[in-house]
């Protein structure tokens, strides 16, 4: 084998289901770095702030890491499956990604791993990882590479595997023959633009992430204005809708083992999950995605999607929170439920709300 298939030959034994290599030019531009460009000019960052304090190195790599010549882009696949019991199970309203064990976790494990088995194949001099927290346009590196092309969603596609994955990379310190660039498969279809109920998606291949209930209720941990709590529907954590009525995620896929490993919270109820004190927080979550939403930030997703999805399972645990002393989830609990269904009503349950939030009073 020559040296880029060996590479993603210890790529793939190293348990990454997708790989591909991209070259970085001699003026360390990336792909796709003017598009970055006009994105963060247009105000569609919002407020995820980390993306233009890092745009130069986002879009030079050089700026930082002079010495990088080629790019392995990995993936790994996440279970995709419907998980759980609408209005009942924490796990129905959280981001499929978000189920399971923490990637950066696994993808770091494994990537560090990768390095060392390059540098001491001698395939490499030097390699730097990054998984999702660094300033690389994985995305679009990783469509350069081959792994596959990103969609109107704005989601990383692979023609036989779909979008339900992680990315990491391994900047390299060597030149390899690149694989060839993903094509785009797209075409005329635009279920994930018309499905997207906030209008998140304006045009193809364009996320606004001031209008992506992924910002509201993981980037700002449920902080939002009350004209936003209505519009997360049933997310506590994340949303998945563009993803799951894509066509190409209608295949299923074989999900990584390690990121399947059981965790303590993923039989936690909606109602548990509003009411859980911080030790519980931290003890369930300690090896979930999940624990970047915060303590606070999780029960106000759950508080959020109780009262967007009406069930009555969760009353009694709102009514709880009416005497929280936290005055978000004391006014996230009273908003919820006025639209939960009661025998008197919407009035009665008004009534109740201001009864109970004002009993101290």
């Amino acid at each position: 084998m020559d040296a880029a298939a060996r590479i993603k030959h210890l790529a793939h034994e190293h348990g990454f289901g997708s790989c591909g290599l991209a070259t970085v030019p001699e003026d360390g531009h990336a792909p796709r770095a003017l598009a970055l460009q006009e994105w963060l000019s247009a105000g569609r960052d919002g407020p995820i702030d980390y993306v233009a304090k890092s745009a130069a190195t986002r879009m030079n790599l050089r700026a930082r890491f002079p010495w990088v010549k080629s790019i392995l882009c990995a993936a790994v696949y996440y279970d995709a499956q419907e998980r759980g019991e609408r209005g009942r199970d924490l796990s129905a309203h959280v981001a499929r990604y978000a189920r399971g064990r923490d990637y950066h976790l696994v993808l770091t494990k494994r990537l560090k791993a990768l390095g060392q088995a390059l540098e001491a194949a001698q395939l490499c001099g030097r390699a730097h990882y990054y998984v999702d927290t660094g300033p690389v346009l994985e995305r679009a590196w990783a469509e350069l590479a081959g792994v596959g092309w990103i969609g109107k969603n704005t989601c990383l596609i692979h023609p036989r595997h779909g979008s339900f994955m992680v990315l990491g990379e391994l900047l390299l310190d060597v030149a390899v023959v690149p694989d060839a660039s993903a094509t785009d498969h797209c075409g005329s279809c635009r279920r994930c633009l018309d499905a997207c109920p906030t209008g998140a998606l304006p045009q193809p291949g364009v996320l606004d992430a001031n209008r992506c209930i992924v910002t509201w209720n993981l980037e700002q941990k449920g902080l939002v204005p009350e004209a936003q709590w209505a519009e997360q529907h049933g997310w506590a954590a994340g949303c998945d809708i563009c993803q799951t009525v894509c066509p190409f995620n209608a295949r299923t896929h074989a999900a990584d083992v390690e990121l399947l490993q059981p965790l303590p919270w993923q039989s936690m109820t909606l109602a548990e999950a509003i009411e859980m004190d911080e030790a519980t927080f931290d003890r369930a979550f300690a090896a979930s995605a999940l624990r970047r939403t915060g303590w606070k930030g999780l029960r106000l997703g759950a508080i959020t999607a109780a009262g967007n999805v009406g069930t009555k399972a969760c009353r009694a645990s709102l009514e709880k929170c009416l005497q929280d002393q936290d005055a978000d989830i004391r006014e996230r609990a009273a908003w919820a439920l006025c639209f939960i269904a009661c025998p008197g009503g919407k009035e009665e349950t008004e009534d109740l709300v201001h009864r109970e939030s004002h009993a101290d009073a």
